[in-house]
This record gives structure tokens, C-alpha cells and sequence, in this order.
């Protein structure tokens, strides 16, 4: 039963968990869109390494229909000045993230998915290891009052 339950559960949430993020990337893509963008300066690392801040940035221009436009943008840290990167603007022309990729979608499905399988497993093995424990402790007080009656007939001593 348990070699079902297993991968069905983990299949479940590996499904549910790569049906939001494509949802979500569905989403993003629906309020995001992509220009090429010239960079006008190499890539910097900037911020305290625990935020969006610690990507690497540079100043980048692109053209449109509502003229040229020059701002500071996340790039790869390779880039340097002059090169070309894919900056992602949100409706109103805002630099945003870039949308979740498939690639991110499915790995998250099955981490999830495995993780839901693995912390399943060591679920029913801590359950089936404390019902061992549970009738292990049983038996043996079960055998120390038989022990209590049987001992004196076959030792000869008497308990006190």
C-alpha cells in the first residue's frame, strides 16, 4: 500500500506545485514583455548580497515607440558595456523581474514532488518505529510477569 501511496502523493504535489508556477508564469508573461536593451556600462554587483540589490546591474538604453529610454537594469554578470541584454518591463514601462522560466516550474515540481515522497517515507518509518517500540515494550513486560510465575518451578528459588 505504501509503494503506491508513495509516488502517488509526490505526483500530487509535484503536479500542484508545477501547475502554480506555471500559472504564475502565464501571468507574469501576461504583464510583462521583453526589449533588448545596449548596455552603457559593464555589469556591477551591487547591495549586501541578501537582496534583489546584490544582482548584477549596469545602465542600459533601448529605443521604442515613446522615444529612447536610459535607466539601471539587471544583467548578467559577464556583460560588459556595449553588449546587449534582455531587460523585462512591466504595463506601465517599470523595469520587472523576469517571469519564472519552465525550466524553474518543473524543478520545483519535482523538488516538491520528492520531498513530498521522502517526507512520507520518514513518516510511516518513525510510525512503524514507534509501533515496534510500542509492542517490543508490551512483550517484554508480558514475558517479565510470566518470568515472575515460571522461575521459582524451574530455579527453585522463591521470589520474594
Amino acid at each position: 500500500m505504501l509503494m503506491l501511496l508513495l509516488p502517488l502523493t509526490g505526483w500530487i504535489a509535484g503536479s500542484a506545485v508545477y501547475g502554480h508556477y506555471s500559472q504564475l508564469r502565464a501571468a507574469q508573461l501576461a504583464e510583462r514583455h521583453a526589449v533588448t536593451a545596449q548596455l552603457m556600462s559593464d555589469a556591477q554587483v551591487g547591495g549586501d548580497g541578501f537582496t534583489d540589490q546584490a544582482r548584477p546591474r549596469a545602465r542600459v538604453q533601448w529605443e521604442d515607440r515613446q522615444g529612447l529610454h536610459v535607466t539601471v537594469a539587471p544583467v548578467g554578470t559577464w556583460q560588459r558595456k556595449g553588449s546587449t541584454a534582455t531587460v523585462w518591463l512591466d504595463t506601465r514601462g517599470n523595469i520587472a523581474a523576469a517571469p519564472v522560466t519552465r525550466d524553474r516550474a518543473a524543478t520545483a515540481g519535482v523538488c516538491a514532488g520528492l520531498a513530498t515522497a521522502a517526507g512520507l517515507a520518514a513518516l510511516a518509518g518513525v510510525a512503524w518505529k514507534g509501533v515496534r517500540v510500542s509492542l517490543d515494550r508490551r512483550r517484554f513486560a508480558q514475558w517479565d510477569r510470566e518470568w515472575e510465575l515460571v522461575e521459582p518451578r524451574w530455579t527453585g528459588r522463591r521470589r520474594r
